[in-house]
């Protein structure tokens, strides 16, 4: 990187999740220099990432670069087909092992992370080149999640035996041994961490409990970055001496576990907005039926209102049907839009003024005199 570029180097994948070696090539490519690798073979080369930058590196060494993926995906087929000096090996790692007599200077292991897996390519290397004739052997995803924790890219491939009860589609977290609701997303992971036989480090462990000589390597970032080595090797103590400040390092470890809770919670508010997203959808279907339903109803008459254009009749009916009403209950309809009574009522008796009580009397004398004149 140019001197006066202040831009941080980028993680070198789209999702972010630094599962590519390619992320520690300042530290892996320096340790091929070392040894004086002529030939490197790379076990899961996936899309490529590292591939490209092995291959940029040979340019300069004359090494030879040899990528395997038994399923290899359109981007490092397209990187196959743009860089012929790659040979592109569309196997196995057990069945491509199986047939060599021989290995290269140096294995980059990154496929399947499983114990099986690992322990039977460590076993196919050790019976080609044993002790001090083994090559520089480099690993990734040797800690969380992979470390004590089987993930499988095909499941039916390992014998019954051998493989851990697994989930499908789980999520994983730091500091839970089963599954997590939100979490880091696998498609088939083992449902619990730990215990034997689980795990990429745990094979590298049972590997070396049984070999002598052999040493032990990890860079705490990106998942983990390990080597083994013979100590017998001519280059053992150059890559001794330059692996060993990056060597279980305690910053670089406390960084890696800052990144990955980081990663972990931010992958858990990705799958919350997945499932917050479906449940909205469904309800905006849900109210696209419902208003549908209203429509064809409103349509078909079924809720027409008293003052909507088709249902309501007209003025003069309403106020002949009142008249009539009102002649019914003997009382005059009321003016304006407001109806009629509902019920026949007896005529309002009208008050009369109350009078003063002497002329009531005089009233009444004087009826009392003109009757009694009449007699």
């Amino acid at each position: 990187m140019d001197a006066t570029d202040t831009t941080p180097p980028r993680v070198e994948d789209p999702l972010q999740w630094g599962y590519s070696l390619a992320n520690v090539r300042e530290i892996l490519l320096p340790c091929l220099d070392a040894i004086g690798a002529r030939s490197v073979l790379e076990i899961g080369a996936y899309e490529g990432d590292l591939t490209a930058h092995l291959l940029d590196w040979a340019k300069g060494s004359g090494a030879t670069v040899a990528g395997m993926d038994p399923l290899p995906p359109d981007r490092l087929r397209e990187l196959a087909a743009a860089r012929p000096e790659l040979e592109l090996i569309e196997e196995t790692s057990h069945d491509y092992l199986a047939g060599l007599d021989s290995l290269p200077d140096a294995v980059v292991i990154d496929g399947d992370h499983n114990y099986y897996t690992l322990s039977r390519e460590l076993e196919l290397i050790d019976r080609i080149a044993p002790g001090g004739s083994m090559p520089l052997l480099l690993f990734h995803d040797l800690l969380w999640p992979h470390a004590r924790r089987d993930t499988y890219y095909a499941p039916e491939r390992i014998p019954d035996e051998h493989r851990q009860p697994v989930g499908n589609d789980v999520g994983l977290a730091p500091g839970n041994p089963g599954v997590a609701e939100y979490g880091l997303p696998f498609v088939w992971a083992a449902l619990e961490e730990g215990g034997p036989a689980n795990g990429t480090l745990t094979a590298i462990e049972d590997f070396m409990a049984d070999r002598q000589g052999l040493r032990l390597a990890i860079v705490p970032a990106f998942f983990g970055f390990g080597l083994i080595w013979h100590e017998d090797a001519p280059w053992s103590q150059a890559v001794a001496d330059l692996i060993a400040p990056y060597d279980r390092n305690p910053v670089l470890a406390r960084l890696e576990g800052n990144r990955v809770e980081h990663l972990v919670a931010g992958q858990g508010r990705a799958r919350e907005m997945v499932v917050l997203r479906a449940e909205y959808d469904a309800l905006v279907e849900k109210c696209a039926k419902q208003e549908e339903i209203l429509r064809r109803l409103e349509a078909s008459g079924a809720f027409r209102s008293r003052s909507g254009s088709r249902a309501c009749v007209s003025a003069a009916s309403r106020r002949s049907r009142a008249r009539r009403f009102a002649r019914r209950c003997r009382t005059r309809p009321r003016r304006g839009n407001e109806r009629a009574r509902r019920w026949p009522v007896a005529p309002a008796r009208r008050r009369s003024r109350p009078r003063s009580a002497p002329a009531s009397r005089a009233r009444r004398a004087a009826a009392r005199s003109a009757s009694g004149s009449v007699r």
